[in-house]
């Protein structure tokens, strides 16, 4: 499909004036509206409206609107990735969530490094229902998270647990610890229902966060109670002198998985990276990783 159709079709969903769209892209209006018909025709339904108030898109209109945008960035990255190949090894492209990103993303990043100086990477740090929706259009190739979406298009494998400890300035023990003293981070609804079954009493919490850099921050600054990932509890420590962890409150553990568009599972750099991974994971029970 040429590009140019999808690109009118969108600044026309935009304006909704072909004159309008014609003077933004540099190009008559009958060439506006020959690329819409020839996108009609090819799509065998009717995208806009044609009348006083412009151009109205249809109901296929609407539906078409996400396809042409993935269609778009699906030639993006495909133009992006082809051309690194002429500079480099290989191309790579690896999303993970927040909380996954400080010790083991750095880690593998430096392991698929070591093993090949010419691999171009790209890495991204992004909630799961992003990085599910860039696995689907193709935008990135490996997805490291606590909640995917379990779909015939993707392989989903369960890698490793990661490991949730609560600290506090304030307490030593669980029992000591008071609702109105604890900061609640929101990290998947698994956390939450676990929480939530363990620590009845800690539910309703005054204040809650959605990352633990803030939870950090917020400790730091007010004081208080919370849940941190295990491996950050070293870092944290070090910025507040008086924290420390509550005995007597539960571990909780979060599955971790990784996930792959089917039509790349295997792919032999996809599972390279993913054997390295898997290698990281024996060797950091330390910081909080468990089988």
């Amino acid at each position: 499909m040429d590009k140019n159709l999808l690109t009118t079709f969108l600044d026309l969903l935009e304006t909704r004036s072909f004159n309008r769209t014609a003077d933004r892209l540099d190009i008559s209006q009958s060439t506006v509206s020959s690329r819409i018909r020839q996108l009609e025709d090819m799509l065998g339904a009717r995208l806009f409206q044609r009348g006083r108030g412009g151009a109205v898109p249809t109901a296929a209109g609407h539906k078409f609107v996400g396809h042409s945008r993935s269609l778009l960035a699906t030639w993006d990255i495909a133009r992006h990735e082809v051309g690194k190949l002429e500079d480099y090894s290989g191309a790579l492209r690896i999303s993970a969530q927040f909380s996954l990103s400080r010790t083991l993303l750095l880690d593998w990043a430096e392991a698929l490094r070591a093993r090949d100086g010419d691999l171009a990477l790209h890495f991204e740090v992004d909630y799961s229902a992003q990085i599910m929706r860039d696995l689907e259009i193709g935008a990135t190739d490996i997805g490291v998270m606590f909640s995917p979406r379990f779909m015939p298009d993707v392989h989903v494998e369960q890698i490793y647990h990661h490991d949730f400890v609560m600290v506090s300035t304030l307490c030593e023990h669980i029992k000591d610890v008071r609702p109105d003293q604890y900061l609640r981070t929101v990290y998947t609804p698994y956390f939450d229902r676990n929480h939530d079954e363990r620590l009845p009493g800690l539910r309703q919490a005054p204040m809650t966060v959605g990352n633990e850099e803030m939870t950090v921050a917020f400790l730091q600054r007010f004081g208080g109670s919370a849940y941190l990932p295990k491996h950050v509890v070293t870092g944290a420590t070090q910025m507040i002198s008086e924290l420390r962890h509550v005995a007597g409150a539960p571990l909780i553990s979060l599955p971790v998985y990784s996930v792959v568009h089917v039509t790349k599972r295997h792919d032999g750099l996809i599972r390279l990276a993913l054997d390295m991974l898997d290698e990281l994971i024996q060797h950091q029970g330390s910081i909080g990783i468990s089988d």
